[in-house]
């Protein structure tokens, strides 16, 4: 994929939200000078050193890259969906399933933040016009390519972003999803506040994240795992584990009506409209 045909004229520069012109190796911000390249058709929109970050989570972006291969495997998900049943939480199928169905946008046009390998935006591919699915990690973006083309599935496209930053115009988006990540972005209100600016009035956010209580869903997760990139003390400290009003109360003040939700365990699925 070449970039006259990954930018679909949706994507816009990430600083000044102004239109990207094709080159011969990405797209250009003729306003601010910066090219952001194309690699196996996923578009480069991450400009700073991630490891130098003040987020524990973004520091660690290459050991979330070395998970990409194993994420969908048994020795992630697998054992996932065996912690998800013993507390009482949903497949990780069903949730894909019930996001999907919270965001409601038949041939529309979706954005899914933080896709990861892709889990998430492939069955909101099968409903929509076409999606987007960004992620800070190049890795997953890689193994989210990967499984797509394997699935014979075209109308997803990958781009490496920041959520605080997301590359596309005001009010493009009939439908976004975001889950398993909100508890980690490094400021929820920013986050929130950028979703909302790229969602058209009146469509639907659909988010799963885990509200405050019992931490013994996390460590018993851990503890399963054969081997992991991060340790448990370091996992609990990247977390932001929510209040249901404090959600409330974000969405609300980010352009955010209607909050709905629904409680599993420590895991909390929940829409809301955007004004």
């Amino acid at each position: 994929m070449n970039a006259k045909s990954v930018n679909d004229n949706n994507y816009v520069c990430p600083v000044c939200k102004q239109p990207l012109t094709p080159t011969t190796n990405g797209l250009c911000c003729q306003r601010d000078e910066i090219e952001y390249p194309i690699k196996n058709g996923i578009v480069d929109f991450v400009t700073e050193d991630l490891a130098k970050s003040t987020s524990p989570v973004l520091r660690s972006v290459d050991k979330i890259d070395e998970l990409a291969k194993i994420y969908e495997g048994p020795s992630w998900y697998g054992i996932m969906d065996k912690v998800h049943a013993e507390f009482g939480l949903p497949s990780l199928e069903e949730v894909a399933k019930m996001l999907t169905e919270m965001v409601d946008a038949k041939d529309g046009l979706g954005l899914d933040v933080a896709c990861g390998t892709g889990w998430y935006a492939r069955p909101l591919a099968q409903k929509m016009r076409l999606v987007y699915g960004i992620d800070v990690s190049m890795g997953m973006l890689e193994q989210a390519t990967e499984y797509a083309r394997e699935r014979g599935i075209d109308n997803i496209r990958f781009a490496h972003s920041r959520v605080e930053r997301l590359p596309f115009p005001d009010s493009l988006f009939d439908g976004v999803t975001n889950c398993g990540s909100l508890h980690l972005f490094q400021d929820t209100v920013e986050a929130l506040k950028e979703i909302a600016r790229v969602m058209k009035s009146g469509a639907r956010l659909g988010v799963q994240t885990f509200v405050k209580g019992d931490l013994s869903f996390f460590t018993k997760f851990l503890e399963r795992l054969p081997s992991s990139p991060f340790g448990e003390e370091e996992t609990l400290e990247a977390l932001h584990l929510f209040d249901v009003e404090e959600l409330g109360s974000y969405l609300s003040h980010t352009g955010f009506r209607y909050f709905e939700y629904d409680i599993y365990g420590s895991a909390i699925l929940f829409h809301a409209e955007k004004e």
